[in-house]
């Protein structure tokens, strides 16, 4: 798919060059069986010498160590740059200078809208990388043929797609390739998804010669494991964002969750989980992990949660349900406790083995009015009215509350119950408490 267009006389020096190190390469390898030789410096033309060491020489070794350092660094420069976008210029750079290019970018395309853009480059003027995906990206002619970017792991010369000679006529290279000082290219289609192609382009100045073949190779047989590396990168990028907002989930419920590991320690609480544990003296956190004052005496959660003492016609690994009692005249903490499926299967602490719901019925569901306004279409007085008795208080209580007669609230109401589809004042503090109102949010 690459093909040398170098002229004669480039083409010769360089096979040239290559077929010296080519045999220095075994010059040096005989120099591993025989135990050392002096060989020639083919460049600076003074005698060197290879020390035997076993198998393998100082000089074979560095350099295997050098270029897969290198290598390494690339693929796991691609997995870094999957999580974290500043990554993309350093790792790009190694990339270019792997190949002795000028350019080096991430780029996608979709062939359908004939639109793309360079996701990230190094090398290329901020106002080319605009411009591109502004204008010269349904220009590129060497994405034209689609049928060459619908396999990943591909890689293709820019002389391969179009004839250099039909190149410089377009209006691709005279505005967008040309005042870059740009002409050789190299493309490696890394994923490919319906119409949708992302791919690495490498560019180089014409002055440089095309790339090599052994250039397309390495980004060949690189390509797999940076599309790997990638992958890994975006994945774990998107695990991390959707733990950040299963976390504020949480904490926008109107009930307290405790994740707890099979030793009872608290992995993640959610704010009302807090408030409560910190306020309440019917929870407590000890070395042994969270336990619970029951009228009966201290429990451990995590004996609960492992199959130790648990209530009378309860077992361990079942849901079970607690009460705690508090000061006369005050309502008390429910707890639900439910292991979670397979929690057996963990493999460290930070694996939750249980989840404990918590609820105190003395906290009364906050209900923002404005909320209430966009959900049920109250007006500002009727969402006020409605909030107050979300809380549990009667209608004289609101009233007195917010300054109006009793008979002012009670026509809110009347409105309130038609607009909720609500038939008692029950039925609407329960639709209030329970519907999107009541989040913490």
């Amino acid at each position: 798919m690459v093909s040398d267009r170098r002229l004669g006389s480039e083409r010769r020096a360089g096979d040239e060059r290559r077929q010296s190190a080519d045999h220095e390469s075994v010059a040096a390898a005989r120099g591993l069986i025989s135990g050392g030789e002096s060989f020639i410096d083919a460049t600076t033309g003074a005698p060197y010498e290879l020390a035997p060491m076993g198998s393998k020489s100082t000089l074979a070794r560095s350099l295997l160590d050098g270029v897969g350092a290198v290598l390494v660094d690339i693929v796991g420069g691609f997995y870094e740059a999957g999580t974290d976008a500043k990554a993309w210029p350093q790792v790009l750079s190694r990339l270019r200078d792997l190949v002795d290019a000028d350019v080096c970018a991430i780029a996608s395309h979709e062939h359908d809208a004939g639109r793309g853009r360079l996701e990230h480059s190094v090398g290329i003027d901020a106002l080319y990388v605009t411009a591109y995906a502004d204008f010269y990206a349904r220009d590129n002619v060497w994405l034209r043929d689609q049928e060459k970017f619908t396999t990943a792991d591909t890689v293709w010369a820019s002389q391969d797609l179009l004839p250099d000679a039909r190149l410089v006529e377009t209006e691709f290279y005279k505005f967008w390739l040309r005042p870059q000082e740009l002409f050789h290219h190299l493309f490696g289609v890394i994923n490919v998804e319906g119409d949708r192609v992302l791919f690495l382009m490498l560019g180089r100045a014409r002055a440089k010669g095309a790339f090599w073949e052994d250039d397309a190779d390495l980004i060949r047989r690189l390509l797999p494991a940076l599309r790997r590396g990638l992958s890994a990168g975006v994945g774990f990028k998107r695990l991390q964002s959707l733990h950040r907002i299963a976390l504020d989930t949480l904490d926008a419920l109107p009930i307290g969750v405790f994740l707890l590991n099979d030793g009872g320690q608290i992995v993640v609480a959610n704010r009302l989980a807090r408030e409560i544990l910190q306020d309440d003296e019917g929870l407590y956190v000890s070395t042994s992990g969270l336990g619970v004052r029951l009228t009966g005496g201290r429990v451990k959660v995590r004996d609960l949660i492992l199959g130790g003492p648990s209530r009378a016609g309860e077992r361990a690994g079942e849901i079970q349900g607690f009460s705690l009692p508090r000061g006369p005249g005050r309502k008390p903490v429910t707890l639900l406790l439910s292991p979670v499926q397979d929690f057996s299967e963990a493999r460290n602490r930070s694996d939750p083995a249980a989840v404990l719901f918590a609820a105190d019925p003395e906290r009364p569901v906050e209900v923002d009015p404005r909320r209430l306004t966009r959900i049920y279409g109250l007006s500002r007085a009727e969402a006020r009215v409605a909030a107050l008795l979300a809380t549990g208080k009667r209608l004289d209580e609101v009233a007195a509350a917010l300054g109006l007669t009793y008979e002012t609230v009670r026509k809110h109401l009347k409105q309130i119950f038609s607009k909720t589809s609500s038939e008692r004042q029950a039925d609407l503090v329960r639709t209030l408490s329970l519907g999107p109102g009541g989040l913490r949010i």
